[in-house]
């Protein structure tokens, strides 16, 4: 192993450690704003599916009117059978963009991101309170590489903006199926 103060002296390696400090609340804070996105997601989504689920299910008790029409010929059973469509397509989202899951990874890591960001708060301290030999320093130093370069390769990406383009495909295909819908819906 390195001895620190073979590569750094004191005052390089205290803004080494400023730099890294703001990098790893930086990671922090991405992962926690991440969290909370996905976190918003799977509720709207889960509320929506519970909510379009109780429709479809209620409504199937009942005798569809096929006479009466709402709008263009759509009748009260097209849509129902419509939102039957959405809640599918719901559950399908829901099960496959995993949110919840994927929003309690990203806490986990800013939690450790705000661990080690602790690590080099206390290491900075001890420096500056002049309670740490410079053998100590590199072993601290060299543990809080070891355990970002692990925790970055295990933690997952946070994006820097949301993918606009995804989203319209997304948009795209659910307005063709629901066009194609409505054309089998009138034939």
């Amino acid at each position: 192993m390195t001895n620190i103060k073979d590569d750094f002296t004191v005052p390089e390696l205290i803004c080494v450690l400023n730099s890294w400090l703001k990098r790893c609340k930086e990671a922090r804070d991405g992962h926690y704003k991440r969290a909370e996105t996905l976190f918003d997601r799977s509720q709207i989504l889960g509320y929506m599916l519970i909510y379009s689920t109780v429709f479809v299910t209620v409504f199937s008790f009942f005798t569809p009117n096929t006479t009466v029409f709402l709008l263009f010929g759509i009748t009260k059973q097209h849509i129902v059978v419509l939102i039957g469509c959405v809640s599918a397509v719901i559950s399908g989202v829901v099960t496959q963009a995993r949110y919840g899951e994927r929003a309690e990874i990203h806490r986990s890591s800013g939690a450790q991101y705000a661990n080690l960001a602790r690590k080099i708060e206390v290491l900075q301290l001890k420096i500056n309170a002049g309670i740490i030999n410079n053998d100590n320093m590199g072993v601290q130093s060299s543990e809080i590489i070891a355990e970002w370069n692990d925790l970055s390769r295990n933690s997952l990406l946070t994006p820097h903006r949301e993918s606009k383009s995804k989203l319209m495909l997304h948009v795209g295909v659910a307005m063709v199926f629901s066009l194609v819908f409505f054309i089998v819906a009138h034939t």
